[in-house]
């Protein structure tokens, strides 16, 4: 699966200047994103992302990668949230001791 991030701000033709499409647009300029993603984070569909694709190809402002096999996991707050209360609540047993 490809990633794929932009070089430049494009020109987009009337037909990209969607609200979706400016979203798959700026999500581009920050970070390698797949197709996939760009669809499910702006609501746009997943043809018309794969013709903007082929244009912001072709227009030479795109570059793309193959996507890492696995992407690294990320433990959100509410994770260590939860690990903190566990040490805490060993803590205060074994002082309780």
């Amino acid at each position: 699966m490809k990633q794929y991030k932009l070089t430049a701000w494009p020109d987009l033709p009337p037909r990209y200047r969607s609200t979706a499409m400016r979203r798959v647009v700026s999500e581009m300029t920050q970070r390698f994103v797949t197709a996939r993603d760009l669809a499910r984070k702006s609501g746009a569909s997943t043809r018309d992302i794969e013709e903007l694709l082929s244009k912001l190809t072709k227009d030479g402002v795109l570059m793309s990668r193959e996507a890492p096999r696995t992407l690294p996991t990320q433990t959100s707050w509410r994770d260590w949230t939860t690990i903190i209360r566990g040490l805490v609540r060993t803590i205060r047993r074994q002082e309780a001791r």
